[in-house]
């Protein structure tokens, strides 16, 4: 998706935010959260778009009532870090509740999911998986990350693509990608799923065999199918974007457009995304929230047909 076309124009026309910023990465905003947040920061204050820009982390409930905007969160003018984790709350807490109590500004990049075998798998491509999981779909164990998360996500919309009831999925979440790289090389994963710069390594290695990838056309330097190519209609990312939270006034929330459309168009932030294995992905304003909108619909669904609603 092309970036949209700076209102602000470039060099010393950039829009500038003469107050600091605060960056906040609640836990559930996942791994690449904070990476996107320190790559924001250094553009930020690199250009001076804006004044000093802090990172801050928090876990745990407080992570959660940050992302979901908490009126505690409202008032410090923060803007929080995000990703499918937000649509995930206001898929399990009503659309209307949750995405009135934020203002989404942009979404800039994301991290397609790699579907990955082992070495010695009697999985040759993703059509022989699909047959077998239509066969007996509880029989395989699939190895992703966090319950509900990205990973899960996917094998739950892959599922329905194919026309199996996502209930009956024997999904295991693991700790991280080491895990699920060692489920699935050693055999007790049927499947696995993580992005395509974090399993290079193993896939140059011969430790895992890609499948399928979950992007709309094929990855330069992977030679593997996408999922549409292979009869599953769909695409998806784990991405990252920005929102703020509660009701900025109409001119704050302008110059925090401007700002994330500033930083989209820089070349340190195409040289970021390179450098990061992310897609860039940038949408903003009120085409954002159209989007999350409908993002939030699919993952309902797909979190209701996996027995998490």
């Amino acid at each position: 998706m092309g970036l949209l076309p700076l209102s602000a124009g470039c060099g010393t026309d950039r829009p500038r935010i003469g107050r600091p910023i605060s960056l906040l990465v609640p836990a559930r905003a996942g791994a690449q959260g904070g990476p996107f947040a320190q790559e924001l920061k250094g553009l930020i204050e690199r250009q001076r778009l804006a004044g000093k820009v802090e990172v801050r982390t928090r876990t745990g409930e407080t992570g959660a009532r940050a992302m979901a905007g908490h009126p505690a969160d409202s008032a410090s003018g923060d803007l929080m870090v995000t990703g499918p984790a937000l649509v995930a709350l206001a898929a399990m807490n009503g659309t209307g509740g949750l995405m009135d109590r934020v203002t989404p500004l942009a979404r800039f990049a994301g991290e397609w999911l790699v579907l990955v075998t082992g070495r010695d798998s009697r999985f040759r491509t993703f059509d022989d998986l699909a047959v077998a999981l239509a066969r007996d779909p509880g029989r395989l164990r699939l190895a992703g990350r966090d319950t509900g998360g990205p990973d899960h996500v996917l094998y739950g919309l892959t599922a329905q693509g194919l026309g199996i009831d996502a209930r009956t999925l024997n999904y295991a979440p693991l700790p991280d990608l080491s895990h699920v790289v060692a489920a699935t090389t050693e055999g007790s994963a049927a499947a696995g799923l993580g992005g395509p710069r974090e399993l290079a390594g193993h896939i140059r290695a011969g430790r895992v065999r890609p499948l399928a990838v979950s992007s709309l056309e094929r990855l330069d330097g992977l030679d593997v199918p996408t999922l549409r190519e292979s009869g599953v209609r769909l695409q998806y990312a784990n991405w990252s974007g920005l929102v703020a939270p509660g009701r900025p006034a109409e001119q704050e929330r302008e110059r925090l457009l401007d700002l994330c459309r500033a930083v989209a168009d820089l070349p340190g932030w195409a040289d970021a995304c390179r450098a990061h294995g992310w897609a860039p992905m940038y949408l903003d304003g009120d085409d954002f929230r159209q989007w999350l909108g409908t993002e939030t619909r699919r993952t309902k669904a797909v979190l209701g047909d996996l027995g998490l609603l």
